[in-house]
């Protein structure tokens, strides 16, 4: 009988596998490369991360700089009581909610959790794009402290081999109370602290278990959905937090079904903070970073804002502003040497001026209005008007007193005739026949246009929110008679006179991380849209009641509606604008009444600040100017 050597072989374990001696060699020559590869990678990251140095996780957390355009520091933009947060200030529930929200297993890991990295790798392999992270607490702490950026794989090993580091260096506590003193929750808030009192007026220890969940359900896009943007966004993280920590039995179903109930108004009290900067070119740098994309979390680590402010132009408004206050205040006050100079019509005499009664009601000095008194208030924009510069702020005021916290370019004003070139405007847009021509005053010419024509011009520039008189008080919008931000009519202003272009009124010119990473630049060659058409604007840029004389700089002064002050603007082309307002209010920060004689001498005081500060700027910027040559 014929026996086949084949078939009395051994059979080895791999055979049923369909596998020869060739592949299994193979196969473990890869597993073995791979393995190589894994423990080079692995010491390649943990000799980088010896580079980090675990101590600047407590060396003190990171402020922002403002840097004038020489770049000589002149402001800090973050609160000067940034101590981290402590462990005994934190109550278990807003422990529990953050470790609910963002990483259940917070005590139990080293760093990281080696098995949701697996999880949420395949899961970004599958949908070819990145997700999920797997970040724990200390992987996100360790973004925070050493200004690691981008989503790749790099940054991610890199932030796996430091997370372990800060682990074995720190205990969990620690490491906690620095991420929670670190975050953004929005609104300018950075940290826990800041957080807990500019959203509930409270300290930490004080949050109860719906506040300390809607804290922890922001933190994963703070700028949308803090209770002050979008309250109904905030509600729904904040019960998805509470959710979590009922799943977790963190809290009781009672507990969870009480928290749910509580409400969150789309108003929250604002804590008055008075660890603000001190000068308004900080205050309107923190407006402006609020809106430029990607800097909202970037905030926290720490920064360096150029600017493109001119120090010595900011000096000058600042003193010339407190002389101008301190004259209208003080009849005994020296007569300001540049009034004698001016021969206009409208010259206040030495006599005059120390005449002139101040109102009995009239407060001095930066204290709080007290009731029934009442207290002078100038906003400044000195703008650069040169070519390839045009909108860069030199100098900024947003009231008397920065220590108040209050820009007045947000107030609304009636802004009476300085809506009349816009309304002479509306006459120059195609479409209009003949009879359609610019009058000498805007009730008249708007009555010949008509409602209609009139406020779609104006809806199509004023921004969305402003809401203009009914057809059935059509006079009342050639007349101005409606609310409009002084900062935005500032906005149109300019946009005017520069041949209809919106140029962004702009004082951050680049932004740097605290690595020397370049943020943000701003965009100095792409022209602004149009916001005016260019033939309407130059045709209506020189009309009343703008003031116009040949070798002069273009100038508008009018008295607004409604004690609402005076509103000055000088201006010359490649040049510099000024524009300034100067009012008095009351307590309630609304506009107060005064006297016949005091407005002519508020009057007076507000055009000849604005041409002073119009002079000096264009003399300083010079002077800059050649200096740089």
């Amino acid at each position: 009988m014929f026996f086949s050597r084949e078939q009395n072989r051994h059979k080895r374990w791999y055979h049923p596998l369909g596998l020869g001696r060739k592949k299994i060699r193979l196969l473990m020559m890869i597993g073995v490369c791979f393995v190589v590869i894994l423990l080079t990678v692995l010491l390649v990251y943990s000799v980088r991360a010896t580079g980090y140095a675990p101590e600047r996780l407590i060396s003190g957390l990171p402020g922002c700089t403002l840097y004038d355009n020489n770049q000589h520091p002149v402001a800090t933009l973050t609160p000067h009581d940034n101590a981290p947060v402590t462990w005994a200030e934190l109550p278990p529930h807003l422990v529990e909610a953050f470790l609910a929200r963002e990483d259940e297993h917070f005590f139990e890991h080293h760093g990281v959790v080696y098995s949701a990295l697996v999880r949420s790798a395949m899961r970004n392999l599958l949908s070819m794009s990145y997700k999920q992270g797997a970040s724990t607490i200390t992987m996100q702490l360790t973004r925070h402290v050493f200004d690691l950026q981008g989503k790749t794989l790099d940054r991610k090993l890199l932030e796996i081999m430091l997370a372990q580091r800060l682990e074995n260096r720190y205990d969990k506590a620690t490491l906690l109370c620095q991420y929670l003193s670190r975050i953004y929750f929005g609104q300018n808030c950075y940290g826990l602290r800041e957080a807990a009192r500019t959203y509930f007026g409270k300290e930490i220890k004080e949050l109860n278990t719906a506040e300390s969940a809607l804290l922890a359900g922001i933190v994963r896009a703070p700028s949308l959905i803090n209770p002050v943007r979008n309250a109904e966004r905030a509600v729904k993280a904040r019960d998805e937090t509470l959710q979590r920590m009922r799943e977790l039995n963190y809290i009781s179903q009672t507990e969870y079904e009480q928290a749910v109930k509580e409400p969150v108004s789309s108003t929250q009290p604002v804590a008055q903070r008075t660890d603000e900067p001190l000068i308004y070119p900080a205050m309107w740098a923190n407006a402006e970073l609020d809106l430029l994309p990607g800097i909202a979390r970037e905030r926290g680590h720490g920064l360096s804002v150029v600017s493109f402010l001119q120090e010595p132009i900011q000096q000058y408004l600042e003193r010339a502003a407190r002389e101008t206050l301190n004259i209208l205040e003080n009849p005994e006050a020296p007569y300001p040497a540049a009034w004698a100079a001016k021969g206009d019509a409208e010259k206040i005499s030495q006599k005059n001026f120390a005449a002139t009664k101040r109102p009995a009601n009239l407060q001095r000095g930066n204290a709080p209005t007290q009731s029934g008194k009442i207290k002078l208030q100038i906003c400044a924009l000195v703008i650069d008007a040169r070519l390839n510069h045009r909108g860069n702020v030199l100098a900024v005021t947003c009231g008397r007193d920065s220590a108040d916290n209050i820009n007045y370019w947000l107030d609304e004003i009636l802004p009476g005739r300085i809506v009349a070139p816009f309304i002479f405007y509306s006459a120059c847009l195609p479409g209009r026949n003949e009879q359609h021509i610019v009058a000498h005053s805007a009730r008249i010419t708007g009555s010949r246009l008509g409602y209609d024509a009139v406020s779609n011009a104006l809806n199509s520039l004023l921004p969305g929110g402003v809401e203009l008189p009914d057809k059935e008080n059509e006079q009342a919008l050639y007349d101005g008679l409606f609310r409009v931000r002084k900062i935005d009519m500032a906005r149109l202003l300019f946009a005017l006179q520069n041949a209809g272009r919106n140029y962004p009124l702009r004082l951050v010119s680049t932004v740097w991380s605290n690595g020397q990473r370049l943020i943000y630049a701003a965009d100095r060659d792409t022209p602004p849209r149009e916001l005016l058409r260019r033939e309407g604007a130059v045709a209506v840029s020189h009309l009343p009641p703008f003031r116009y004389s040949e070798g002069l700089p273009v100038a508008l002064h009018e008295e607004l509606p409604g004690n609402g002050g005076y509103w000055s603007m000088v201006c010359n082309d490649r040049g510099v604008t000024v524009i300034l307002w100067c009012g008095a209010l009351d307590a309630a920060g609304k506009p107060a009444e005064t006297t016949p004689p005091f407005r002519k001498l508020l009057s007076h005081a507000t055009r000849s600040l604005a041409e002073d500060l119009h002079s000096a700027a264009r003399r300083m910027l010079r002077e800059a100017t050649k200096s740089h040559d």
